[in-house]
């Protein structure tokens, strides 16, 4: 894994931060679009086959909401700040949409994701608030998907439901999967986009503007949230 880094200015915390060598951040003065990045992320490409297509087999695990589907166009209507789903698979083929329409940009969409293998990404997913993607197999943001969130945690570490109210969150587990970006993750003013596991990889577009990208890898990590911004990523081994 790469080791060299170099520093950038985060907003958030006003001072220098240590990054990966090959990030772009923004100056001082506020003139690029990412606040603050995080990890140093293993570079690697991957071979992606065909996409089964859209979400299947989802059930509401805890608090209340709906899934609908429509075509090619799957929707979540989330009616409790927390939501958690389970989901037999949760791939978004290139045609496909899907959307989380949830009660306010602090509501959180837990999905685990128990498939074979890893989740793949190639179509659109949106949401107002922020999503939590789960699967120990790996997770793929495909060349040409597109992600508009109010904030992003995709990951093969899990998280338990009891810890969603806490400012600190806790993210744990023996995935072996992958994440890995190859498309444009946009979150929104002040959001967040954060990819944790085992391997992570971004060779795509990260948007975070006035707020936070965070990449890490490791088997346990934490994540410190101010109101709706990511402020803190704290790796342990």
């Amino acid at each position: 894994m790469n080791s060299i880094i170099r520093f950038i200015w985060s907003q958030i915390t006003n001072t220098w931060i240590a990054v990966a060598e090959f990030f772009r951040g923004q100056d001082k003065k506020g003139n690029r679009k990412l606040a603050l990045v995080i990890g140093i992320i293993a570079w690697g490409a991957i071979a992606l086959g065909d996409v089964d297509a859209a979400p299947a087999d989802g059930q509401v695990t805890s608090g209340a909401g709906t899934i609908n589907q429509a075509g090619d166009t799957t929707t979540i209507n989330q009616a409790t700040p927390n939501l958690s789903l389970s989901w037999g698979q949760f791939n978004i083929a290139p045609h496909e949409v899907v959307n989380f329409v949830q009660p306010s940009a602090s509501a959180i969409a837990v999905n685990r994701i128990f498939d074979t293998s890893a989740t793949q990404i190639m179509g659109q997913l949106n949401a107002n608030g922020q999503i939590y993607l789960i699967n120990p197999n790996g997770i793929v943001f495909g060349q040409g998907s597109q992600v508009n969130v109010g904030g992003l945690v995709a990951s093969t570490l899990n998280i338990t439901d009891d810890n969603l109210n806490s400012a600190t969150k806790t993210f744990s587990g023996d995935g072996t999967g992958s994440v890995i970006n190859q498309g444009k993750l946009v979150a929104t003013t002040g959001g967040y986009i954060a990819l944790l596991g085992n391997h992570v990889s971004n060779q795509g577009i990260i948007s975070a503007q006035l707020g936070t990208v965070a990449l890490a890898a490791g088997s346990a990590m934490t994540l410190t949230f101010a109101d709706n911004s990511l402020v803190q990523l704290q790796v342990f081994d």
